[in-house]
């Protein structure tokens, strides 16, 4: 693990004891992502750095065949799994740049992408791990201004890099998705796409 991976592991282990209080989602957005993602029964869904789970209740009752989810910070991981028991879900806590695994319908990436640096590897990591034809799903509950203003004091802004316009964050992405989804607005940032098939 390289030093700036072990400094956010250490950053999110101290946050996770309180991380319930202090960042809650909003279930009514949260719902809306989840429809748009089109999970639905029977899907292999991954939540890349998944927290305390924010996500989980939402996907769960679509009743995926699996959801997987993993945190750099086995803190997070320790308080998500005390907090759920469900045959469907699957938790690791893990570098996602380590997941091998592969086949998912459906990749999130909720309140997490300012945390990652390198975006070219990001994308190819998440069409790595997606079935051609898979949904990618980056996404904040809140708009880009509270998003980087939630980024910018001293702790957090030696570990995490500004949003960009969406149309410029999803650009990044475009060589391996189908960008077909993005809103840029003051209530919600996200943008999604399906994995493209490889040309022969």
């Amino acid at each position: 693990m390289d030093a700036q991976t072990e400094k956010m592991r250490g950053f999110f282990d101290r946050c996770a004891g309180g991380w319930d209080v202090s960042r809650r989602g909003d279930p009514r957005k949260i719902a809306a992502l989840v429809t748009l993602a089109g999970v639905r029964k029977g899907s292999r869904v991954l939540d890349i750095a998944c927290g305390t789970g924010v996500l989980f209740p939402e996907i769960l009752s679509r009743d995926p065949a699996l959801l997987l989810g993993v945190d750099l910070s086995g803190r997070m991981i320790e308080k998500a799994r005390s907090k759920f028991h469900d045959p469907r879900l699957r938790l690791a806590a893990l570098d996602f740049f380590n997941v091998r695994e592969s086949g998912f319908d459906t990749a999130f990436l909720f309140c997490a992408y300012p945390h990652f640096p390198d975006k070219a590897r990001l994308c190819e990591q998440m069409a790595a791990v997606l079935k051609p034809g898979g949904r990618m799903m980056v996404a904040h509950d809140m708009g880009r201004g509270a998003v980087n203003r939630c980024h910018g004091g001293e702790a957090v802004g030696r570990l995490s890099w500004a949003l960009r316009p969406v149309r410029e964050e999803a650009a990044r992405f475009s060589g391996r998705f189908r960008i077909d989804m993005a809103a840029d607005t003051g209530e919600i940032y996200f943008f999604s796409g399906v994995k493209k098939q490889q040309s022969t």
